[in-house]
């Protein structure tokens, strides 16, 4: 049946009704005759006025991001020429006058304070801790580069650094910066390192030894979840507990990989103590099943890192300092408190595998290790046996897995530090007050707090491992 309802009156035909009263009454008005024109102009609300949007932190080019570079403040030079980079040898004058970097110099002894970085150019010491990020005036850029030695540079000031910027370091000398630098500035062009093939090995010495649980709370667990992952079909895990942990089955499985993430858990050399010339030359090498070291010279002889990352936990894996931070913690006729005595006396330095492998002809991307022993109670706390990696493996498999820059994947494992410092003051609070069990919650926290702020980066804090594209995950 044809419709017999009215068809509706168009809107330009109604009369409109506003609730605007006049003293003629309340108005009314029709649609005017060019109505048209009024509404195919564009709407006059104003401009869009919102908060700027934050930067991506992962963008070290963006002015509010930044990236800079921390040089000793050499004698002899003025103001002018400490506010460059000419004095660093070539391989870093070129990488700070490509990125433009802003240049600090590493002050010790000021009236202020132990130490400040002082921006030259803009005449001004910063403070580190509470600094506005950005390359501006008085900013201190998120990421920044340490090239220095721990001699020129302490470990402190990285330590210092760790919870609030991405710091790394490099202490390579002209060949090895050579290298590292041109392959940083190519992005590691023409690497073969595959990221389906990430490598974990854990030595497990049994018998309580601690690395049992380094191999669980860390190997066993990051293995697991990157077997699960559907990119790394050909992860491996050499597992201590099980199989041959040696060094030459590390080695080989290196060069068969060519992994872009390797992890690996053991003690780190550090003897024989009555020795310091040896105990010099191996200083934190990884120790095999046999309690043998995996020399660097080994790695490299048989494989090129080529742009991998590696996280070693294992005793000065990144090098000794002077004096150690827990020095007066363990009774000095303890191995742990010789151990730590006779490191010291070596000095602040690197440790040889990191300065092998960054610098080698194709060199790694980045180092993870520590300067200090780990222990088993920073790992897991006592009390509860509550595991205390999770934010580290997090770090490794979210983050560097995760094409972060390694130096911004860290954030999530310093950033306890603070809160573990602020409690260490609130414990000894209590001491004072008469509560001597605080005193042991206050040496839990202090020695957690450098525990973390002592696995240090080694270098530039902006790498990436490149992520693979949709549907080439396979081994090659």
């Amino acid at each position: 049946m044809p419709d017999s309802a009215p068809a509706p009156t168009p809107l330009r035909e109604l009369t409109v009704r506003a609730n605007a009263f006049t003293d003629e009454g309340p108005a009314t008005g029709a649609i005017s005759e060019t109505f048209g024109r009024w509404t195919v102009g564009a709407a006059a609300l104003g401009s869009r006025q919102l908060v700027p949007s934050a930067a991506d932190p992962t963008d070290w080019t963006h002015p509010r991001i930044g990236w800079g570079i921390i040089l000793p403040e050499r004698d002899g030079l003025d103001p002018a020429a400490l506010a460059t980079a000419d004095d660093a040898p070539e391989p870093i004058r070129d990488l700070v006058r490509q990125r433009a970097g802003k240049v600090l110099r590493y002050r010790p002894g000021t009236t202020l304070a132990q130490w400040v970085l002082r921006d030259y150019a803009s005449e001004g010491d910063l403070f580190t801790a509470a600094s506005p990020q950005g390359m501006g005036p008085k900013e201190l850029p998120l990421y920044l580069l340490i090239a220095a030695s721990p001699a020129e540079v302490p470990w402190q000031v990285q330590y210092a650094l760790n919870p609030v910027r991405c710091v790394g370091r490099l202490d390579l000398d002209e060949e090895g910066l050579a290298h590292y630098v041109a392959a940083l500035q190519s992005g590691w062009a023409g690497s073969t390192a595959q990221y389906a093939a990430p490598l974990v090995w854990s030595v497990d010495h049994g018998g309580g030894d601690i690395t049992s649980l380094m191999r669980e709370v860390i190997g066993a667990t990051l293995a697991t979840e990157l077997a699960a992952d559907a990119d790394m079909p050909a992860a491996r895990f050499i597992d201590g507990s099980v199989a041959d942990a040696s060094g030459a089955v590390l080695i080989a499985a290196l060069a068969e990989l060519r992994p872009l993430l390797v992890v690996t858990t053991s003690h780190g050399k550090t003897g024989p103590l009555n020795d310091p010339v040896v105990m010099l030359r191996d200083l934190g090498m990884l120790v095999d099943a046999s309690q043998r070291v995996v020399d660097p010279a080994a790695l490299t002889a048989g494989w090129q890192p080529d742009g991998a990352v590696w996280f070693a936990q294992a005793c000065c894996s990144a090098g000794a300092d002077q004096p150690s931070v827990y020095e007066g913690l363990f009774a000095a006729g303890g191995s742990v408190g010789r151990v730590l005595t006779e490191v010291a006396r070596l000095g602040p330095r690197t440790a040889p595998t990191p300065r092998a492998l960054l610098g080698a002809p194709k060199p790694l991307r980045a180092f993870i290790g520590q300067v200090e022993p780990t222990f088993n109670w920073t790992m897991e706390f006592p009390a509860t046996r509550q595991d205390l990696t999770a934010s580290l493996r997090r770090s490794v498999y979210e983050g560097i897995c995760g094409g972060r820059p390694v130096g911004l994947a860290m954030d999530g494992y310093y950033a306890p530090i603070g809160s573990l410092l602020v409690n260490h003051g609130r414990q000894l609070q209590d001491f004072d007050s008469g509560a001597s069990a605080a005193l042991d919650l206050a040496t839990y926290s202090k020695a957690t707090a450098y525990d973390r702020a002592s696995t240090v980066l080694l270098g530039d804090p902006t790498v990436a491992i490149p992520l693979p594209a949709a549907g080439l995950a396979s081994p090659g």
